[in-house]
């Protein structure tokens, strides 16, 4: 049988909406977390996955405490990839915390300087 992942019901968690809740530069370090926790001998129950403060959360139902340490060593280890492209990177401070690498942060100040200078119109209706 396939191991798999089921969200807190029991009902299948497909891959691709794992990874919907990260970045792409992050996807092989999610797939690297779910091999190993597999093979460590987790259910595969995933309750929820997200980038907060710059850094991966991955929340799981039961598990043991080697379980538990894997996880914590993955989210740490998300301060140092880039969210984007998966290359070493650092946190950002640019209103939200991010962790880029220095050609994605170019990129993201050169998106915040394009919407700071686009002029949307009067900003109330009243």
């Amino acid at each position: 049988m396939k191991a798999k992942c089921t969200d807190w019901m029991g009902r299948p968690y497909p891959l691709t909406s794992i990874l919907a809740g990260v970045g792409p530069g992050w996807g092989h370090l999610v797939c690297r977390l779910i091999r190993d926790l597999f093979a460590l001998g987790w259910d595969g129950e995933l309750h929820q996955i997200k980038e907060k403060f710059g850094g991966l959360r991955f929340y799981i139902g039961a598990g043991t405490d080697e379980i538990f340490d894997r996880i914590h060593k993955a989210e740490s280890e998300s301060y140092k990839i880039c969210y984007q492209c998966g290359e070493p990177g650092k946190e950002r401070p640019s209103g939200w915390i991010m962790v880029l690498c220095d050609s994605c942060w170019e990129e993201e100040q050169k998106r915040q300087d394009y919407a700071e200078d686009v002029d949307i119109g009067p900003t109330s209706l009243l």
